[in-house]
């Protein structure tokens, strides 16, 4: 999936958030990464959260709560590609599909097996525009979760 030059300073600066929110997870989500997201309309920010501890609702579960209603229409800053899996919690795609979200900005993909990209098809196949940030907030989310990054690739994914 490649970077679109759609990406603006304001979605740099919402990610940078989202990965602030992400730190605070680190420590208490292992064997699951530290994710943040945070949800926007109209400039405003409706709903944000992060991964508390593994087998908790994920961060976008816990931003889409915050949103309610308004999420439809909205953007989702998510520090990594939203998963599409059902493990100890649903895929957190599918509820981006639900709320309605219009647009999902990712800080990095997953390279865990059971997502890599499919997390990114699955928003797009509803109509969901879905891009990479890139850059700095690109590395910035990798190094974030450098160990489970690096085992998933060790595992066989293709990642960064």
């Amino acid at each position: 999936m490649q970077t679109s030059c759609a990406i603006s300073q304001e979605d740099r600066q919402h990610m940078r958030h989202a990965l602030e929110l992400a730190a605070r997870g680190l420590g208490k989500t292992h064997p699951n990464p530290a994710v943040g997201c945070v949800i926007l309309k109209d400039g405003k920010v409706i709903g944000e959260g992060f991964h508390p501890q593994a087998g908790e609702p994920h961060a976008e579960v816990y931003a889409l709560r915050a949103a309610g209603q308004a999420a439809a229409g909205a953007t989702a800053y998510v520090t990594l590609e939203p998963c599409n899996h059902f493990g100890r919690t649903p895929p957190c795609s599918s509820a981006l599909v639900a709320a309605g979200v219009k647009r999902v900005v990712i800080g990095v993909g997953d390279p865990n097996p059971l997502v890599g990209g499919a997390g990114i098809k699955t928003l797009q196949a509803a109509g969901i525009e879905a891009e990479l940030v890139g850059g700095a907030e690109e590395e910035n989310a990798y190094s974030l979760n450098l160990d489970f990054m690096e085992q998933m690739k060790a595992q066989g994914t293709v990642g960064k």
